[in-house]
């Protein structure tokens, strides 16, 4: 899992930011976020605590987030130069991002079940309308539970510890088969291939089958060898091969 960047250093690293004019950047909130994203970014395929799932939103989302936070608060103005809000006050707006993402699928979650649990399990989708987020402790728990099994009081219980998040990997590109074609077609490919053969003498070797076979493909596509063999022996029987006798490569 992914080191956690304490929040006081990332508050640390985004006060050495540099300020944003207001003259030559009218979007000044989607630079920012771009700057955070790149800030706190994760690698590709790594999973972060629950506690900071934020750093897996992408630029547009962290760009609302602020905007969000930025007219909700009092905040003062800059002629000059934009003015965001701290973490502590952005945070909110971006766990509640996180958390639509999660139960969209966008964001997978994982976690040990209970607390008598030994090993993370994928939290699936029918689970998670009924569990609250603990941002700070990364845990998912049960409203209004009762306190059996793990239940920490006022009706509510762990359902799962140590929530890691991650986001789903890159689909695997599939390749584009192709369906074979018919074997009418293939007959009629053989014919053409037989006519160049039609001149071809008696006692000559005849053709190899896979430089058939490279003929057919050339004009079907992906033609099987058992496709190439019927289309042979019904449409260019005379080509086909003899025990005993050579074939011309």
């Amino acid at each position: 899992m992914t080191d956690p960047l304490p929040l006081t250093e990332l508050e640390f690293r985004i006060a050495l930011l540099p300020p944003i004019s207001r003259g030559a950047h009218l979007a000044g909130p989607t630079l920012h976020a771009q700057r955070l994203v790149g800030l706190w970014k994760v690698d590709d395929g790594a999973d972060v605590s629950l506690a900071q799932a934020f750093r897996l939103l992408d630029a547009e989302t962290v760009a609302g987030a602020i905007l969000r936070t930025l007219m909700a608060g009092d905040y003062s103005s800059d002629p000059r130069h934009w003015i965001f809000p701290p973490l502590v006050d952005l945070l909110p707006e971006l766990q509640e991002c996180v958390w639509q993402a999660v139960l969209d699928g966008t964001l997978l979650v994982e976690g040990i079940k209970g607390v008598r649990g030994t090993r993370h399990r994928a939290v699936l989708a029918a689970e998670l309308p009924r569990l609250t987020p603990d941002w700070r402790l990364s845990r998912l728990v049960c409203d209004g539970c009762d306190d059996r099994d793990g239940g920490i009081g006022d009706g509510v219980r762990d359902e799962f510890i140590a929530v890691r998040v991650r986001r789903p990997p890159a689909e695997p590109i599939k390749k584009a088969w192709r369906d074979k074609p018919r074997q009418a077609d293939v007959d009629d490919a053989m014919g053409e291939v037989a006519r160049e053969y039609q001149d071809y003498p008696p006692d000559a070797p005849r053709p190899a089958f896979d430089l058939i076979w490279d003929k057919l493909k050339v004009r079907c596509g992906d033609v099987t060898r058992e496709q190439a063999r019927n289309a042979l022996a019904s449409r260019a029987p005379h080509l086909r091969g003899q025990r005993g006798y050579s074939s011309e490569n």
